[in-house]
């Protein structure tokens, strides 16, 4: 319930921002949607990182200009993030399945050329493990609802409907719900764009 409550409450921050940057700028925003994927890992404190392993991210974005060369872009998107190997001598993998919110400044730095950085929230959808056997086990309790991360990357538009971009992804507080070793998200995100 509370992942619901916070997708509406999100949803109806950006629709009132949409609103008033429209009345502002008397522009529309620029909407699509993006395909691509995450190649992500766990980050742990005692520095033995897991192996990287590679995810599904989609989702839709909307640009909303805000002055000649900068835009406010939030996104929402379907992210799977993980890592390989996180336990000491075990081949099993971790897969975190999130609603992601990035809200991303954009700026333009050439015709084609877009810098974007900005805060990113993940929550929660599901976790689960896959052992050497492809044995699957569900383990959502043993992380928190919510990753915070920053974000960092750049978008290249080689026509005006198609884009690609790549960003990286590097998360703030600890995602274990338990246990005395410290684990954050980590990643880079690939995709295509396609204005609508």
């Amino acid at each position: 319930m509370k992942k619901i409550s916070f997708f509406i409450l999100m949803t109806a921050l950006v629709a009132t921002t949409v609103q008033a940057q429209n009345s502002v700028t008397k522009k529309k925003p620029n909407w699509g949607i993006k395909t691509g994927l995450n190649i992500s890992n766990i980050r742990m404190e005692n520095g033995a990182d897991s192996d990287w392993k590679t995810g599904l991210a989609t989702g839709v974005f909307f640009t909303i200009k805000a002055g000649n060369k900068f835009s406010i872009q939030p996104e929402f998107l379907y992210s799977s993030m993980g890592g390989k190997n996180i336990a000491p001598n075990s081949e099993s993998s971790l897969r975190l399945n999130y609603f992601s919110l990035p809200v991303l400044a954009k700026f333009q730095v050439k015709n084609k050329f877009a810098v974007v950085v900005g805060p990113q929230i993940d929550v929660l959808i599901q976790a689960k493990t896959k052992s050497s056997s492809n044995q699957f086990t569900k383990v959502t309790d043993n992380y928190r609802e919510n990753s915070f991360n920053a974000t960092a990357g750049f978008e290249l538009w080689p026509s005006h409907c198609f884009g690609l971009t790549a960003r990286y992804i590097y998360g703030l507080n600890n995602i274990a719900a338990a246990g005395s070793t410290e684990l954050k998200n980590q990643g880079v995100q690939i995709m295509a764009a396609i204005k609508l």
